[in-house]
């Protein structure tokens, strides 16, 4: 998508930006436009909580949003412009916010310690770095009085005391708010006693996030905590804050996840474009720290896909950030899109996420992994909130047991997996919803071994209570034809380690998804992959047609649906139940099977995910799509993918140990010890795609020593001298393996001798 065409000219509600205006006066008149449209509604919300509002147990005292965020607006808008009006209106809710306290029963005030010293004008820490940060663009404002300022001042203070009641830490999005709501205060009262000890908070509070990773892994979360931190560096005015490592790391690394619809996609709490207004606004500023024209497109993207998605229903809180991006763009860079396509995002220590993609455009093809663990960083912060919050059900923090799991597949705009969503009551709803891993399109373990008459889904729930477990890459590579990801799942808990293998058959769209579950203590298991949509459009035996009409309130295009076929029959049940996801029903697609399993035993479950035209014919697919007769079918699998005369293989090694010698000596394999023959091929390697077209045979192999088609050598390494040995010969002659190689032969000239490049 051309930046020109996102941004040329914008018509939200009635506001028509002129071509020749830069995308920073887009930002100023969407900004005003919104808030236009906010002073109406803030108070028909003012009135309706006057009305309606009751004291939560969760939340106790809870004053209207609102007037906080349009005052904030309002704020930020007279300090661009001057315009007295927009001063006069933040003066007033500024002022006035407080008289909500009114409302809270004199019983709450009592039964809640932290009201001890008085209730605060604000208690929700969102709410403060808004608020005292409305007060500083004001301050010198003929709107504010003698009696606002007093007013304002005291409720600027008194809610800076009230967050040192509770700071929770850790690199995440509360502490950064409280660290930033904290500065703001003491810099807008410098001269209160307090002050000192609101900046020394922030400074305590900032510490874990200035230079870190964030210990979150949610799609909502991630922009509100970095637009925190940069906020926080602003207002204390260190401006060291861009040459840490890691606030060069999350701009790219939003920027890499963006899907087709414009948008970071779901992961962890999340809901579908949710704060996309901070994203923007984030990658504004880093693209013009860094001077980066990708990043200046990232945000051009966002801006204008939501604007076309929601029109002129933008809030308050958007209004704000958009006044954030006109203030940190710089129009002088010229955006460019990204020519990156499939791709790790950003590597696997930290992101631990995949990203298949066709390109950056709205049809393109895009399938987002999440192979994210809680990993083994801030592990002080993470048990802290585990011993001081109910989380139980959360990978800590914010995030889901989505490990391995598919959080996005998405074809010319047709949206044909999406994630669970975030919760819909606290503190996880029920069974853990929406963070559990059957709500995930991955594969599921338990212990003990389900009754065929006992249904699925009832024998899968439990409390929703996060099952730790670690994960790691095994292999990523992208060749012209094909694209493959490895990642591997250890739940030490359960008693099982799953391999997730990823396979993009470029020319034909088609995901192929081994899933391969090893033992690691002996019993009864029941394995199942799911898969979920909104709709199920037809099925068969072995096979499913499904769509996601729905996410919320958003409606995808509806151009596309996705086969899900499970090659392997072999009597294991597929099936379907009901099940809600994201806030609406939803179907559930599984394949699942129930065993004894002695140590280091293997399971392999196929699905294969074909995006096509909504109200095709399908059959043709199925017919396309066969398994490979396997001579060692415990260690290795295979599909073919025909098309006409052309063939195309994908060979897996399912137990990547299979061909470990028993004997101490280097190297401690060979391709005897690994060989797995998958019809007319042979190899030792982890993965092998071939393609035979008339006599013309193309093929890329990963991990191996040889390759044999029909009999004969297609790849073989040399022979070489190891001359270290622990035990045994003191020298060895033997074959190491390639780490991957590609090539085009033709059959007709192959021979039985080795062949090496």
């Amino acid at each position: 998508m051309r930046y020109c065409a996102c941004l040329a000219v914008l018509v939200v509600a009635g506001v028509a930006c002129a071509a020749a205006a830069g995308p920073r006066e887009t930002y100023l008149e969407l900004a005003k436009t919104v808030y236009r449209d906010g002073c109406e509604s803030c108070r028909a919300e003012v009135e309706r909580w006057l009305k309606e509002w009751q004291p939560q147990s969760y939340w106790g005292y809870s004053p209207p949003a609102g007037p906080v965020w349009l005052a904030g607006l309002a704020g930020s808008l007279y300090d661009l412009t001057k315009n007295e009006e927009y001063a006069e209106e933040a003066a007033k809710w500024l002022s006035e916010h407080h008289r909500f306290k009114s409302r809270c029963p004199e019983k709450l005030l009592k039964e809640r310690p932290e009201y001890g010293d008085g209730l605060p004008t604000l208690t929700d820490f969102f709410h403060l770095p808004v608020f005292a940060q409305a007060y500083l663009y004001i301050k010198d404002s003929p709107a504010v009085t003698a009696e606002r300022r007093a007013q304002i001042e005291a409720s600027i203070a008194e809610s800076a005391d009230y967050v040192r009641r509770n700071p929770e830490w850790g690199p995440m999005n509360r502490t950064m708010l409280m660290a930033q709501g904290l500065a703001v205060a003491a810099k807008a009262l410098p001269d209160h006693p307090h002050a000192a000890a609101w900046r020394k908070l922030a400074s305590a509070l900032a510490r874990d996030s200035w230079g870190q990773w964030t210990e979150e892994d949610a799609q909502i979360y991630h922009p509100v905590w970095l637009c925190a931190v940069i906020q926080y560096a602003d207002v204390i005015g260190d401006a060291s804050l861009f040459a840490q490592h890691t606030m060069r790391y999350y701009p790219d690394y939003f920027l890499h996840l963006l899907s087709p619809a414009g948008m970071v996609p779901d992961f962890g709490d999340a809901r579908w474009n949710e704060n996309w207004h901070l994203y923007v606004a984030c990658l504004e500023r880093a693209a013009s720290e860094y001077h980066s024209p990708q990043l200046k497109w990232g945000a051009a993207r966002i801006l204008a896909a939501m604007t076309k998605e929601y029109g002129s229903k933008i809030g308050l809180g958007a209004g704000l950030a958009l006044t954030y991006a006109y203030r940190w763009a710089d129009d002088t860079i010229t955006p460019q899109e990204p020519t990156a396509r499939s791709e790790e995002v950003l590597e696997e220590l930290v992101g631990k996420k995949i990203v298949f993609r066709t390109g950056w455009g709205d049809d393109s093809t895009y399938l987002l992994l999440n192979y994210r663990d809680e990993g083994f960083f801030a592990r002080t912060p993470r048990d802290f909130l585990r011993r001081t919050i109910l989380a139980e059900e959360e990978r800590m923090h914010h995030a889901h047991s989505d490990e391995n799991s598919i959080c996005l597949l998405m074809d010319q705009g047709s949206v044909l997996l999406h994630d669970a969503g975030y919760r819909d009551k606290m503190p996880s709803g029920p069974y853990g919803a929406y963070r559990a891993d059957y709500f995930h399109n991955r594969l599921v373990g338990r212990r003990n071994m389900r009754d065929a008459e006992q249904p699925l889904y009832e024998f899968l729930r439990y409390s929703g209570a996060y099952n730790w477990t670690t994960t790691e890459k095994i292999d990523f590579f992208v060749f012209p034809a094909v694209e493959m990801s490895r990642t591997r799942l250890n739940d030490a808990r359960t008693g099982y380690a799953a391999d997730r293998v990823i396979v993009y058959l470029k020319e034909n769209n088609i995901f192929l998804v081994f899933d391969f579950v090893k033992v690691l203590d002996p019993g009864f298991y029941t394995f199942a992959t799911l898969w979920h949509g909104t709709t199920v459009l037809g099925q068969g035996p072995q096979h499913y047609v499904t769509a996601v009409d729905a996410i919320g309130a958003f409606r995808p295009p509806q151009g596309r649906a996705l086969l899900i076929d499970f090659p392997v029959a072999d009597g294991r049940p597929v099936g379907t139940f009901p099940i809600k996801r994201y806030w609406q029903d939803e179907t559930a697609m599984y394949q699942t099977i129930s065993s004894q399993y002695q140590a280091g035993q293997t399971e392999t479950f196929v699905t294969a995910l074909v995006p096509h035209a909504r109200g095709a014919d399908v059959q043709p697919l199925l017919d396309s799509l066969q398994l490979i007769e396997v001579d060692k079918p415990r260690h290795g699998v295979g599909v073919t993918v025909r098309s006409g005369s052309e063939v195309q293989y994908v060979c897996v090694k399912t137990d990547l140990d299979m061909d470990i010698l028993p004997d101490d000596i280097r190297p401690r394999y060979s391709f005897d010890s690994g060989r797995i023959k998958y019809g007319p091929l042979e190899t030792d390697a982890s993965f092998l795609y071939a393609r035979r077209s008339g006599d013309t045979l193309s093929y890329v192999a990963a991990n191996m020593v040889k390759v044999m088609y029909e009999g004969k050598v297609v790849f073989a390494t040399p022979a070489t001298t190891f001359p270290l040995q622990g035990y045994g010969p003191p020298v060895r002659q033997a074959s190491i393996k390639w780490r991957s190689w590609e090539d085009t032969i033709d059959v007709r000239q192959l021979e039985t001798a080795p062949r090496w490049p």
